[in-house]
């Protein structure tokens, strides 16, 4: 795999790696306060939390984690 596709298919991994699991743990917790709202609300409380979540939090140590996987693959 060339190195673009190499560089793209990681940066979709640590997508997948830090959105999926914040997803669910925010939708989980925020359950008790959007059931009862209108569908425009709920997702405007939902984005409102998780977008910076996801990009201060989730996706950096997605990244972190996809590099030490790299190095450790590296020491073999």
């Amino acid at each position: 795999m060339n190195s673009p596709s190499k560089a793209l298919m990681t940066r979709i991994l640590v997508g997948y790696l830090g959105l999926y699991p914040t997803l669910l743990l925010v939708l989980t917790l925020l359950k008790p306060i959007t059931e009862h709202q209108s569908f425009p609300m709920m997702v405007l409380i939902e984005v409102i939390v998780l977008v910076p979540v996801t990009q201060l939090i989730s996706f950096p140590l997605a990244g972190w984690l996809i590099t030490q996987l790299k190095n450790f693959k590296n020491l073999f």
